[in-house]
């Protein structure tokens, strides 16, 4: 490992941006002798960099750092990105920064074209065409699951890699795919600079990861005024004999928000959990606050000008965006949010407000958030050259303020973990890594599971347990992977999920029942909270349960129940919802990936997936329809909700919906004698009046006269079908040439 630099940067550290001005305090382990210095000019060291001064952060890495693995752990907004070019300005040839999700990605990858104009390359997974075509950017900015892929696929440009930032390290805690991809830099020796706001466990991180340079910052570029007060000292706006303790809880915290905001400020109230930001948002309703979000737990009458908005992981994708980007440009100042928000895409405030909420568990005091999630949240305030300080309430209820402020300082004492030794997680991702043990190493594995973390933590005992699963189970033979671990290592598929597959196809449960297991990213959990108060969900929900009664306890535990009432379709007699929410509103990418899957599936011999059904279950999953209905949702801009009106109209009428493939134009003709059975339903399911529903039939009636000359497909699952099947001479075919490609393949 060599020598170990060690760094305290101090909060005695100064930075302004106008006038251009600031100091560096720091310790180094070699001297252990505090250190005063002026910040360092930037022309002095790269033209490229938008800014006249380093920060104290930049500064000091510059000064210190001297190749080899880097480990940062620094406050948000603290300036990693342009951390991250220095680290990489010290290598030639190809580069990678990883970030936890697609928005951070694209985030990233825009901060670091100011560094390469025209050489940084997104590769998030979304575009199909990621898997035909190689790299030709110095820069590759990546979701963690794409590296990961690219690594265990022995993708040509990974062989080529030089060096890796690892943006929110700390989430090798909630993300077993990152321990993987520490694991194969470590494996070949690729330096790595890894980033972090909070970690606890910072030391055995440094040690795993063979750190060389090590920064820890006391230094924060806003600094932070914090405030700890109990919740009861603020009134509930309004209660009645009815009133839960939840609703009296969300009437104090929307006094909160009001009673601490100053005027002009943008304020995030962070809430333990969603059912208490809707509470919150409920309320606000009432008082006649303007909400911005659509798609709601609860039904509203009036339209007002939005004041404010609740985020969370919930809330459909298109309505997210819409609200992140309100808030970011000021046209928003109020938001309530989970802690999706504090590990997600950055949005500054003036002032977060943070509930605490304190239970007793096993004799011991315990709080949610945990006082890691209160940093990262805390982590939010603060806007750099707008606001001199930035400001925390932290609101403590069901414990004294000074639990708080213990649980707090010791935060980042607890001891490192991975997402591997979480309980949930672990038969999944230590199956899949022994997978990967076998594939790098055969009957050596040791020599694999040895560089990861997890494996130093786990029995010998748990290990052959594992691996007694994957050798019954023909994962694993006399040291090498079967074609089932081929199949589970090529798709990232864990073999514990693969087996979960095979038995609902052996139980013969219906055939999106038996496809659930393949989405295995996906978690399914964020549909009911917004049913589960209207009248006819418990019905509903009764007939989804009847579906799955051979499946068993399996079948709840992986919210199959949730997402079988998805593709029903079910959801289009809910008039709140307004789009489909949280994961169901984004599945694009993931029904990519499932063509892939279940095209590997076939060609291995497991199961036959003729291509028209692997298209049904594409629609189906997109759109949430019913895969005999399928074809319906295939016609451009029609939508989820849009296209399963069509299909209860067609299903009452006694019609069937055009094979999948169809010419649109026949449907022309369908149309004009189910027009008032779609009328009826925009009526009774979508709450809508007459003339309302008049106008959104007229919408319906012209979006497939404008597609009536195109085909019942959607045009990027029939392309992402042409690659996997064909190859990439499929991207010099046109839509009719697919079409006819796959329509003689043979119908089902």
């Amino acid at each position: 490992m060599g020598e170990v630099v060690r760094v305290l940067l101090l909060k005695d550290s100064s930075f302004s941006l106008n006038p251009p001005d600031g100091k560096v305090v720091y310790i180094t382990s070699e001297s252990k002798k505090i250190v005063e210095e002026n910040l360092l000019r930037s022309e002095l060291i790269d033209r490229r960099i938008p800014y006249p001064l380093l920060n104290p952060l930049q500064t000091v890495f510059h000064k210190l750092y001297r190749g080899g693995n880097a480990l940062i752990m620094s406050p948000t907004s603290s300036g990693k990105t342009l951390i991250a070019y220095l680290f990489m300005r010290n290598f030639k040839g190809r580069l990678v920064y990883t970030a936890p999700t697609r928005a951070l990605v694209k985030e990233k990858a825009t901060e670091l074209r100011h560094y390469y104009p025209k050489d940084v390359e997104l590769r998030t997974g979304e575009s199909i065409f990621e898997n035909f075509k190689g790299p030709r950017a110095k820069v590759i900015v990546s979701t963690y699951e794409h590296l990961a892929h690219a690594f265990r696929n022995a993708s040509c440009w990974t062989q080529e890699l030089n060096a890796v930032v690892v943006d929110e390290v700390h989430q090798v805690s909630k993300r077993w795919v990152l321990e993987e991809i520490i694991t194969a830099c470590l494996r070949w020796d690729i330096p790595m600079l890894c980033l972090s706001a909070t970690l606890p466990g910072f030391e055995e991180l440094a040690q795993w990861i063979e750190a060389n340079f090590i920064l820890q910052s006391e230094w924060r570029p806003v600094p932070l005024h914090r405030e700890v007060r109990k919740l009861v000292e603020f009134h509930p706006l309004k209660i009645s004999e009815e009133s839960s303790q939840e609703d009296i809880i969300a009437s104090r915290l929307l006094n909160a928000l009001f009673s601490l905001r100053k005027r002009e400020e943008k304020v995030i109230l962070f809430v333990p959990k969603k059912s208490m930001g809707w509470k919150i948002l409920e309320i606000a309703n009432e008082e006649k606050i303007g909400i911005m979000n659509q798609t709601l737990p609860f039904d509203t009458e009036e339209q007002r000008e939005p004041e404010i908005a609740f985020h969370n992981a919930d809330v459909p994708k298109e309505e997210r965006e819409e609200i992140e980007k309100a808030f970011r440009d000021g046209n928003l100042n109020l938001l309530i949010a989970t802690q999706t928000l504090a590990y997600g895409v950055n949005l500054p405030a003036d002032r977060v407000i943070v509930m605490v909420r304190f239970f007793a568990r096993g004799g011991k005091l315990k709080s949610i958030p945990d006082s890691l999630d209160i940093l990262q949240m805390e982590g939010r305030a603060g806007r750099l050259g707008i606001k001199d300080v930035g400001y925390s309430n932290l609101l403590v209820y069901g414990a004294k303020e000074k639990s708080l402020h213990r649980e707090l300082e010791e935060a980042l004492e607890r001891p490192f973990k991975t997402a591997s030794m979480e309980e949930d997680e672990s038969q999944d991702s230590l199956s899949f890594f022994l997978l990967l043990a076998h594939m790098y190493e055969e009957e050596n594995y040791w020599n694999y599971l040895r560089r990861t973390y997890s494996f130093r933590k786990v029995s010998k005992k748990t290990v052959e347990e594992v691996l007694d699963f994957l050798l019954r189970y023909h994962y694993v033979q006399k040291g090498k992977l079967t074609e089932k671990g081929i199949f589970c290592i090529k798709t990232g598929m864990p073999p514990t999920r693969f087996e979960e597959f095979f038995h609902r196809k052996v139980l013969g449960l219906e055939l999106m029942i038996t496809v659930r297991p393949l989405l295995y990213m996906k978690k399914f959990d964020g549909l009911f909270e917004f049913l589960r108060r209207k009248d006819r969900f418990e019905e509903d929900l009764e007939l989804i349960r009847a579906m799955l009664l051979p499946c068993g306890k399996a079948c709840l535990k992986d919210n199959t129940d949730q997402f079988i009432f998805y593709v029903e379709g079910l959801t289009v007699r809910y008039s709140n919802l307004k789009n489909p929410p949280g994961e169901f509103s984004y599945l694009g990418t993931d029904v990519l990936h499932l063509i892939r899957t279940l095209k590997e599936i076939d060609l291995r011999g497991f199961y036959s997936f003729p291509p028209l059904e692997v298209l049904k279950i594409a629609h189906s999953v997109k759109y949430g329809i019913k895969p005999e209905y399928a074809s319906l949702s295939g016609i451009k801009g029609i939508g989820h909700i849009r296209a399963n009106l069509l299909k209860e109209a067609l299903e009452e009428s006694g019609r069937k919906a055009p094979p999948i493939l169809s010419p649109v134009e026949p449907l022309l003709e369908n149309l004009k004698d189910i027009k008032e059975l779609l009328l009826d339903k925009l009526v009774h399911y979508r709450n809508m009046s007459g003339e309302r529903a008049k106008e959104e039939l007229t919408k319906v009636v012209r979006i497939i006269q404008n597609n009536r000359k195109g085909y019942m497909v959607d045009d990027r699952i029939l392309l992402a079908l042409g690659l996997f099947s064909i190859g990439p001479q499929a991207l010099g075919m046109n839509r009719r040439e697919l079409v006819d490609y796959f329509l003689n393949q043979g119908s089902l």
